[in-house]
């Protein structure tokens, strides 16, 4: 028999919040009951991502909202896979529709 599959919900919060509403969202998620039966991802901007990390209850992922193909060098204002999961990040969020239309970023990048 297949396993069965879980259903996943995410919430991009795109170029929004400070550490007072993070906190007031993350209060929300915490006593909220979650389906055991769901996959719960936050779209975090990566200034935040590790305050996050530290705060949110550990069966809620954390998504960076880009990030750069390669591991390091001298690209100024990316973040690499490497440092997303360095700091306990397993999600991602790449090719979105507005950095694909605001940033012109093309298929050959995604």
């Amino acid at each position: 028999m297949a396993p069965s599959r879980k259903f996943f919900v995410g919430g991009n919060w795109k170029m929004n919040g400070d550490k007072h509403s993070i906190g007031e969202i993350v209060n929300f998620l915490s006593f909220g009951p979650l389906d055991p039966n769901a996959e719960v991802v936050v779209g975090v901007p990566a200034i935040y991502l590790d305050f996050v990390r530290t705060i949110l209850p550990s069966n809620i992922g954390i998504a960076a909202q880009n990030a750069f193909k390669v591991a390091k060098g001298a690209f100024t204002g990316e973040i690499s896979p490497a440092m997303i999961k360095d700091i306990g990040v397993e999600w991602v969020i790449l090719g979105h529709s507005e950095r694909r239309q605001i940033f012109e970023i093309g298929r050959a990048h995604v």
